[in-house]
């Protein structure tokens, strides 16, 4: 598997999927870059890793420090081989209950914050031979989910925006996104009702690295759950929506 003596940088490892994709990437020799909010977090990941990786905290929902962390990211590195962005925000409630403070924070982290990122970094990543930015949406962003409107919405312009990405993209810059199912994190533990077919980050992580160097768009799992949610998608409205509202009965 191709990762020995790659540089890869991790924006939102400190915690879930993104902490055991960095454990799980360090295990197959590559040199990593660590990013999230939490200087402490990422210090204490680095120690358990070997202490030999780049610690880069900054918040995303700064577009200002998004900025100046990219230029020291590439300062650093003469290359840069995969980006993949893992950070996000999720609070489960009704619309009843949703504050407008925290909807704007979401989408500056789940949406702003990665078509920043990708603004940024795509000038210097077509300038390598070979790149990849791989973008953590959800499955959640297939369809409009109760007790999710925001979270939904985010990831739904996160694979529309990587899909257009894609699109565009010199042959030389790979694209992807990671659409997970339900996976045992410190978000999900936030919700009340049972998940089914729920993984842990460290199957999950395996799975993002078993896909990372297909020709896939698309990584996602489980398969069975995202197959179930992709048929869902396609469904006529009246028939769609009368099974969306029924996941609150």
């Amino acid at each position: 598997m191709k990762f020995k003596n790659e540089v890869i940088w991790i924006i939102g490892a400190s915690s879930g999927m993104g902490r055991e994709l960095a454990i799980g990437l360090s295990k197959h020799g590559a040199d990593l870059i660590l990013s999230a909010r939490s200087k402490e977090a990422l210090v204490e990941l680095n120690n358990t890793l070997g202490g030999n990786n780049q610690i880069l905290p900054f918040d995303v929902a700064d577009s200002k420090a998004l900025k100046v962390t990219i230029s020291k990211a590439f300062a650093q590195n003469n290359t840069i081989d995969r980006i993949i962005f893992m950070a996000a925000l999720y609070d489960p409630k009704s619309i009843k209950e949703i504050k407008k403070d925290f909807v704007e924070h979401l989408m500056q982290v789940n949406l702003i914050a990665p078509i920043n990122l990708a603004i940024e970094v795509m000038p210097y990543l077509e300038k390598q031979e070979k790149s990849q930015i791989v973008f953590c949406c959800s499955v959640a962003g297939y369809t409009g989910l109760p007790i999710g409107q925001p979270y939904s919405s985010s990831k739904s312009g996160l694979i529309n925006f990587a899909e257009s990405l894609h699109a565009e993209a010199p042959g030389n810059v790979d694209v992807k996104i990671i659409n997970p199912g339900f996976v045992k994190t410190p978000m999900t533990d936030m919700n009340n009702f049972k998940m089914p077919m729920i993984m842990s980050p460290q199957d999950a992580a395996d799975k993002i690295i078993d896909d990372l160097n297909s020709n896939r768009f698309e990584i996602y799992f489980p398969t069975l759950f995202v197959l179930i949610m992709k048929l869902l998608r396609i469904l006529p409205y009246k028939i769609k929506l009368f099974f969306t509202q029924k996941i609150l009965k």
